[in-house]
């Protein structure tokens, strides 16, 4: 009996722990603007506390404690602890920390306990661009250390001006390599129309970056468009150059193949050890556009260009020597044409019958001398 007692306590008690909260849940901030910050802007944020990390049997342990922090200044905390929907506001505090005691915060646990929280303040000034807490809540045990799950935070990027003009100047000469690098690719006969609407987006984001003065948060957005721009638009390029580096090998390999059927179908030299020596080579070059086109196809782009160049090293002296070797086995003389060997017994029948001839009118010859 004793027994079945001390389970059952111990599967309530089990119960009751399951039944605590884990982590404090926070409703999304509203109030607060997209995107990056700048100094002396008013900030107003809000948000709501719905649930806490529970003792069992009450809302929150009293020997717990409830922080807010925000690294704006001049803020202003203006928060209210709700009971059962019923709100209860605090004093309206200043100062970048507050907290709030357990002891406010402990009621039964069959009470709905939420705070709701309203912060304003000002965003800082920074020597340097760099993340700024807006608003973070925790949790802390007796020893003021963060439960597990305890924390809720909000950062934003806050913004030093000077930084965002230097960062313009900077892009602006990127732009403009890749400008460069553009020009330099459609040159060589690369399809660089993808790449080129990228330039353009990227030059028109700049411009807005410029435009926008001393909105140093607007400026930044733009920036960041163009960079985003000219970052997608390199890849893009370079895409474009290997596949043109593989389309341009896979030409070369045509023209091979092309001569090769001439030579081994037309000028019926399959069995010709330079043909077969051709074929080998150009094997070679078809064994390096599909290890590159393999390459391409899984994004592995600076070594698919580099196999894509070397198939076209490659084919461009195989063909070279096919068109070397077709034209010299094209303008043989028929008669020493070692395809044609019947030609040999016509030269040598008429060899013989010459000599023949000479011999016969020698014996005349020593006959009439006889």
């Amino acid at each position: 009996m004793k027994i079945r007692i001390l389970l059952t306590i111990l599967i309530v008690c089990c119960a009751l722990c399951a039944a605590s909260a884990t982590a404090i849940t926070v409703q999304p901030a509203t109030g607060l603007q997209s995107g990056d910050l700048t100094p002396g802007t008013r900030v107003n944020i809000e948000t709501t506390i719905t649930d806490f990390i529970s003792a069992s049997g009450t809302t929150f342990p009293g020997t717990d404690t409830l922080q807010f922090y925000t690294d704006l200044d001049s803020p202003k905390w203006n928060i209210a602890i709700v009971l059962n929907s019923v709100e209860n506001p605090r004093p309206i505090e200043g100062g970048k920390t507050i907290r709030i005691s357990g002891f406010e915060l402990e009621y039964p646990s069959s009470t709905e306990l939420k705070v709701r929280v309203s912060l304003e303040g000002v965003v800082p000034d920074v020597t340097a661009t760099t993340d700024r807490t807006i608003l973070r809540i925790r949790q802390l045990d007796s020893s003021d250390d963060v439960r597990s799950g305890g924390e809720y935070i909000v950062t934003r990027k806050v913004i030093n001006p000077a930084e965002v003009q230097t960062a313009i100047i900077s892009a602006k000469g990127d732009l403009q390599t890749f400008k460069s690098e553009i020009d330099a690719a459609k040159a060589e006969g690369v399809n660089t129309a993808e790449a080129e609407t990228k330039y353009n987006s990227g030059l028109t984001a700049l411009q807005s970056a410029e435009a926008a003065g001393t909105n140093a948060a607007l400026a930044q957005s733009n920036l960041n468009q163009a960079k985003t721009a000219v970052s997608e638009g390199r890849t893009i390029l370079e895409k474009a150059s290997v596949q043109h580096k593989i389309t341009s090998a896979e030409n070369v390999l045509s023209e091979i193949d092309a001569i090769i059927t001439d030579l081994t179908v037309n000028l019926s030299r399959g069995s010709d050890s330079r043909v077969i020596l051709i074929s080998s080579k150009r094997q070679s070059v078809k064994n390096q556009i599909d290890t590159a086109k393999g390459n391409y196809d899984t994004n592995n782009l600076p070594l698919a260009e580099r196999q894509a160049s070397d198939a076209l090293n490659e084919g461009t002296t195989v063909l070279s020597e096919a068109r070397i070797l077709q034209e010299e086995i094209s303008t043989l003389p028929e008669f020493i044409d070692p395809a044609k060997p019947y030609l040999w017994v016509v030269i040598g029948a008429i060899v013989i019958l010459i000599l023949g001839f000479v011999v016969i009118k020698k014996r005349r010859a020593w006959d009439e001398l006889g």
